[in-house]
């Protein structure tokens, strides 16, 4: 069967490509641009796997996956972001999030987590 996975990224050349990369590898992407939208997306589609970027419009990333997990809905989930992840906010919000991928990053590094967070599931 296969694998669901939402990728909200409001830059549309690294969601592109990255949806690209990930579609040539079997996986099948829905694309959200922004938190709100990557939100109603993950609720409509109930994905295998969440890859979102932190910092987007109207909602970030965190913010997306806390409104999920509120609702019950816990997903594996990526975190990408050009923020170093020790400089994101802290409290609970590592435990919102399964691994986190600094941008840019290769093409086999996020390969690489996708296929461990598709293959372990939530460390929740």
């Amino acid at each position: 069967m296969t694998k669901k996975i939402l990728l909200v990224e409001d830059e549309a050349l690294i969601a592109e490509s990255a949806s690209l990369l990930l579609e040539d590898e079997g996986y099948s992407v829905t694309i959200a641009y922004n938190g709100l939208d990557g939100l109603a997306a993950a609720r409509d589609e109930m994905p295998d796997l969440i890859i979102a970027d932190y910092m987007m419009p109207r909602m970030n990333g965190l913010e997306m996956i806390e409104n999920l997990q509120q609702e019950g809905i816990v997903i594996p989930t990526l975190i990408v972001s050009s923020i170093p992840q020790d400089k994101l906010p802290q409290q609970s919000d590592r435990a919102l999030y399964d691994d986190y991928l600094g941008k840019p990053f290769l093409d086999r590094e996020l390969l690489r987590a996708v296929r461990q967070l598709l293959a372990n599931g939530s460390a929740k």
